[in-house]
């Protein structure tokens, strides 16, 4: 007699509010939309930017949400009257991802702050190197 394995999942139903609305999730994401988005964002750091972060939130929602939930998310996003904060995206998306058997990453923890300024009101140019950013308006050199 042959043995048959069963990978026969038990899906939950994954759902939240927020005030009065009730927003639904898909109870699975298919394997290449998800290898998609997560390839997608394998690289960004804790130090990607907030254009970065929030493509990466809509991303996930959009991934993850049933059609009405997500057109009710995006309104809600922009309501005025009745909005969706930016740190309850960030907390949803997290509570999404774990929903979902992914680790969200983790902000970086913070660092020691080290000696003091020596004198007060002013920083010292030796504790941190400065950001350097490069105008797209910069004349280029060509080889």
């Amino acid at each position: 007699m042959t043995e048959i394995r069963d990978f026969s999942k038990q899906r939950k139903d994954i759902s939240f509010r927020v005030d009065d609305d009730m927003f639904h999730a898909a109870r699975g994401v298919p394997a290449e939309v998800l290898l998609d988005f997560a390839s997608e964002f394998a690289g960004m750091e804790a130090s990607a930017t907030i254009d970065q972060q929030l493509k990466a939130f809509r991303s996930m929602l959009e991934v993850v949400l049933v059609p009405d939930s997500l057109k009710r998310f995006n309104e809600r996003m922009r309501d005025r009257e009745n909005p969706i904060e930016i740190d309850q995206v960030e907390e949803i998306v997290t509570w999404l991802m774990e929903q979902y058997g992914l680790r969200p990453t983790e902000q970086p923890s913070p660092s020691p702050a080290g000696p003091p300024d020596p004198v007060p009101g002013i920083t010292s140019m030796a504790s941190t190197p400065g950001e350097v950013s490069i105008s797209a308006a910069s004349p280029s050199i060509a080889s």
